[in-house]
C-alpha cells in the first residue's frame, strides 16, 4: 500500500512540476529588441496537436511582416484541457508581437 502511494504522489508531483509549452521565433528582430503584443490567437488543434481546425498567418496579425516576433504557448489550463480530453482536443496560444517604435 505504501508503495502504490508513493508512486501515486510521485507521478502527481512531476505533472505538478512539469512547465508550460513555449515556441518563441523572431523573425527580422533581436532577442533583446523591445516588442509590443499587437494580436493574441487562440489555436485549436487535435489529436495531440497533429491536425489542427485552422492553418493561420503572421501576415493576418501583423503590420510589418519584416519584423515581428512570434509566440506560441500552452498554459497550465490549456494543457489541463488537453488532459480532461484526453489529447482529443488540444488548445495553445500564439501571441504576435511588433517592435516598440
Amino acid at each position: 500500500m505504501k508503495k502504490i502511494l508513493l508512486c501515486t504522489l510521485c507521478l502527481c508531483a512531476s505533472l505538478l512540476l512539469t512547465s508550460c509549452y513555449v515556441q518563441e521565433v523572431n523573425v527580422g528582430m533581436g532577442l533583446d529588441a523591445e516588442a509590443v503584443r499587437v494580436a493574441k490567437v487562440k489555436n485549436q488543434q487535435f489529436l495531440f496537436g497533429l491536425a489542427e481546425m485552422t492553418q493561420d498567418k503572421a501576415e493576418n496579425h501583423v503590420k510589418d511582416t519584416q519584423h515581428f516576433r512570434m509566440r506560441t504557448q500552452q498554459t497550465f489550463w490549456d494543457g489541463f484541457l488537453a488532459g480532461i480530453t484526453c489529447g482529443i482536443y488540444t488548445p495553445s496560444t500564439t501571441y504576435y508581437y511588433e517592435p516598440a517604435k
